[in-house]
């Protein structure tokens, strides 16, 4: 019986190997699932094109608000920043005919809804502003909702810089710390990411809380260094 079960989880290894080998190309251990971390950018050039995802079901709300502030800090950096309010889109959860790959399948599944066109910016930018409200310590489902439906062209979502924005009603700065990781396990899955810094606002349940607040400024100050 212990010569079956090791003989099975040595199997299970080499599948799960082999399917990582075929997301993301055939790897070492060290370049699989990496971060670049960096305050600096690694593409300086002028003029990026920053898109900010606002995850928040409440326009105006502290996520919404902290936005905006990046997006200020970006506009006067020279960036050409484009906000989307992601509760605008229908986005329809990941189904069946979303893991078939063939351009008929992928084509019916684009057509239910309006991933694709929020997908499509995504491609085309240089930096990406991934901002959600803190839900019972990880990201919202709308944000989960379009991180799944990239699935059939996130490989070409490659050298992106990204920031991550939350606001939590807790006043603990953990609080946020799944919802971050929620965020890097999508950008974990990207080639060659670079995490650029994130806010994380706490003690902010009531709407609009966060005006004035530190968190405000620090949205700010990230955005004038994209």
């Amino acid at each position: 019986m212990k010569k079956l079960f090791v003989a099975t989880m040595a199997f299970a290894a080499i599948a799960a190997a082999a399917l990582c080998s075929s997301c993301k190309g055939i790897q070492t251990d060290e370049q699989m699932y990496q971060i670049n971390f960096s305050a600096e950018s690694p593409n300086p050039k002028q003029g990026k094109l920053v898109l900010i995802i606002s995850a928040s079901p409440r326009r105006g709300g502290n996520t919404d608000m902290l936005c905006d502030e990046f997006m200020r800090g970006a506009v006067e950096a020279g960036a050409k920043v484009e906000k989307l309010f992601l509760d605008d889109y229908n986005i329809d959860f990941f189904r069946e005919i979303d893991t078939y790959m063939q351009p008929d399948s992928v084509a019916k599944a684009q057509a239910r809804d309006e991933a694709k066109q929020v997908i499509d910016k995504m491609l085309r930018a240089d930096v990406m502003v991934l901002a959600s409200p803190v839900y019972y310590l990880n990201i919202d489902g709308q944000m989960k909702n379009l991180i799944d439906r990239t699935f059939y062209c996130f490989m070409q979502l490659r050298d992106k810089e990204f920031y991550y924005i939350t606001a939590s009603a807790d006043v603990e700065p953990y609080a946020a710390d799944c919802a971050i990781e929620g965020f890097r396990g999508f950008v974990r899955c990207l080639p060659n990411p670079t995490e650029r810094g994130m806010v994380k606002a706490t003690g902010m349940g009531r709407k609009g809380g966060v005006e004035g607040s530190v968190y405000m400024q620090q949205a700010y100050e990230l955005g004038k260094g994209v």
